[in-house]
Formats: structure tokens, sequence, C-alpha cells
């Protein structure tokens, strides 16, 4: 009897140990295919993705991870319906918030509900008109080049508009671009006659003069070491905008390209090796590459519209263009080769302006014949309960 219960007991552990293993066997294979669609998203190989992730799908339909796999998958194939299904599945079930709340998705998704994917917050500066504004490199300040009638003068601000010192009190005074340490701005003044580059030290509050000639000199910004500037000037020929370099310990000035046509919006690239600009040289505007010293030059981005004010920060190339009819904020990546609108809305978009660290953008809109300054954290998008509210109403009237 004894016997015969340790017999029936043994069987029934190895049962146990075999529905176990069983078990292991089918965790350990579904963990696998998540992982094989997670690896090929990294890859970027999203058709190889969603064919792991829908085998993963079948014995794991209730795990947020795997519907936000799909979700980012068919959002990067252009998979606009299925993308949207799946991300509703992740607002459901994600108790953490990690994956609905994850950025490039919810930019992805924006874009695809053609909405603006961030919330622009205004500068405010009474009844000012805002031309342009820099942002300092740890975004927290910005210098405006702004005008209550047609002299514009420069201004250090904080991002509520609350003005924190006024560096200019005569001439027409615009661009201006932080130094990379954030201590000093460079700016354009005719306050001598003619378009002219000076730098002024926040701390101090010295004006230093960079240029001195009868040419105009415009469009200023800062390589990252903070030694040189790269600007536009027509000093060799008024009928010619080329784009030169200048050491700001010696007034040294070297000329980097010449061609026939207009090349201008120049900007270190944030390693400091490169140049990128914007050049009418193929007939529409284009943005071009070029190194340090110039040379080398080639088309960074191009297409049958205007494409210009590059700011290239690691692979991330952010410009403006009318690629849609009217002037709107884009940032490409160079690796993937995805174009991203940044800005939908009924009004001009311009000047786009990058913090050094990269979390914030500025621009400057046109709203009822006043420019005004807006800015974004690049951090955060529009919100997960907003695009799924907005998801639910396009599925629900079939309009994707």
């Amino acid at each position: 009897m004894i016997k015969n219960t340790k017999t029936s007991m043994i069987r029934y552990t190895c049962k146990l140990g075999f529905a176990f293993i069983i078990m292991l066997a089918v965790f350990c294979s579904r963990k696998d295919e998540l992982q094989k669609g997670i690896t090929a998203i990294e890859k970027g190989d999203y058709a190889a993705a969603v064919k792991s992730l829908q085998t993963s799908l079948k014995t794991d339909s209730l795990n947020p991870e795997v519907h936000f796999s799909l979700s980012l998958s068919y959002a990067h194939l252009d998979s606009i319906q299925k993308s949207f299904v799946h991300y509703l599945k992740v607002f459901q079930l994600d108790t953490t918030s990690s994956f609905k709340n994850n950025v490039p998705l919810r930019e992805m998704l924006a874009t695809s509900l053609k909405i603006d994917p961030y919330v622009w917050k205004s500068i405010p500066m009474k009844k000012m008109n805002q031309f342009k504004g820099a942002l300092s490199p740890d975004g927290k300040t910005i210098a405006i080049a702004a005008a209550k009638r047609d002299m514009a003068n420069i201004y250090l601000t904080k991002l509520n508009g609350k003005v924190i010192k006024k560096i200019t009190s005569s001439g027409m005074n615009t661009d201006p671009d932080f130094s990379p340490t954030g201590d000093s701005i460079i700016f354009v003044s005719n306050a001598d006659g003619d378009d002219e580059l000076y730098i002024y030290d926040i701390k101090s509050k010295n004006v230093k003069q960079i240029t001195d000639n009868t040419a105009q000199d415009f469009s200023p910004a800062f390589s990252p070491d903070g030694k040189e500037v790269v600007f536009v000037s027509n000093m060799d020929d008024p009928y010619k905008w080329e784009i030169y370099k200048v050491n700001i310990e010696n007034k040294k000035i070297k000329r980097l390209t010449k061609n026939n046509y207009w090349d201008g919006f120049p900007k270190f690239s944030s390693d400091g090796k490169s140049i990128v600009f914007s050049s009418k040289r193929n007939g529409s505007e284009n943005i071009y590459i070029m190194k340090k010293n110039g040379g080398r030059e080639k088309v960074l981005y191009e297409s049958d519209a205007d494409d210009n004010d590059p700011l290239l920060l690691d692979q991330a190339l952010f410009f403006k263009s009318n690629r849609e009819g009217k002037w709107e904020i884009y940032r490409f990546d160079l690796k993937s080769k995805k174009l991203f609108r940044l800005t939908y809305n009924s009004v001009p978009d311009w000047n786009p302006r990058l913090s050094a660290d990269g979390t914030k953008i500025a621009v400057a809109r046109k709203i009822k014949k006043r420019w005004r300054l807006y800015y974004i954290d690049l951090n955060n998008p529009v919100s997960a309960d907003i695009l799924a509210a907005k998801i639910e109403k396009k599925i629900a009237a079939k309009n994707y």
C-alpha cells in the first residue's frame, strides 16, 4: 500500500514537473518572440518586428509592452489604423505609464492625427514684436530681439517673459545667439550705420565689436568651443551673400563659401566639426553641410520646397520649410531618414532656435500682424489622455 502511494506521488510529481517545464517553455518562447521584436525595432526592421510581436501577442494579449511595440512598429510602417488600435490597448493596460508616455510614439501618433505634437507656450512681452529669440544653453532664459515700433533691442528674459536685462538701447538690433557657456550674447546692430556683430558680456555688461566694415553682417552663431562665430555677409560683393567665420579673440575673418547664389543661416554642428547652412544654388533653397573651415560642401537635405534655417544636433536636423504650403518646423533624422513635422497650425513659424542641451526649441510666429515667441519642451509631447481621446474619435468615425 505504501509502495503504491509512493509510486502515485512520484507520478504526480513528474506530471507537475512536466507541466512546469511546458509552462516554462511557453513563457520563454513568448519572451523570445517579444525580445526578437524589440531587437528588430532597434535595428529599424519594423516588418520583422511586427511578425515576431504578432506571435507573442497570441499567447500574451494583455502585455502592454507587446501592444506598445506593435503600435511603434506600425507607426514606422505608416499603418496608422493598426498603430492607433494597439496604442489604445497600451492606454488601457499600461498602469506604470512607461509605454503610453513614450516620447517618440506620442510624437508620431500626434503627427498622424495632424495635431501639434507639443503644447507650445508663449513668452509674453506685452505688445512687443518679438522677431527672434535664442535659448540659453540650459534652456532657462532667452535672448530676444523685440520692438514696440520699428527699432528692435535685445532683451534677456525668463521664459515667462520677465525682463532680466535690456542689453541694447540704440539702433536696430537683432539675431541674438548665446555663447556655449551662456555668459555672453552675440547680436547684430546697425548702431554705427551698418550691420555689424557685437558681443555682450552678461556679467560685466561690456560690449565688444567683432566686425567693422561697410557691408551687412548678420545671422551670427557661436562655435561649440566659443572661440569662433559663423555669419553671413556681402563684404566681398554687395550682390552676393556668402558665409564667413570670425575668430573672436583676434577678429580675423575667413570666407567659407563662394558661388553666385544665396548662402545663409549658417550654424555649427553640435560636435563643432561641420557647419550647416542653406543655399539656393540648385533652384529651391536646400540644406547643405561643409567642414568647419569650409570645403567638402554637400547636400544634407533637399526637396522641391524651400528648406532653410537649419540646426544640427547629433543626428537630428531641425529646419523650417514651406513644403506643405506654409512655413512649418521639421526634424529630419539623418540615420533613419525619417521626416517629422513639429508644428501644425494656421500661422507661419520662423526662426527655430534650439537650446544646447536639446530639451527646448523656440520659434517666432506671426499672429494678427505681430511676431510672438513660443517654445516647447521636447521631452514632453502632447499627453497620452489627449491622444487616446482623439484616436477613439478617429476610430469611431473611421476617419484615417
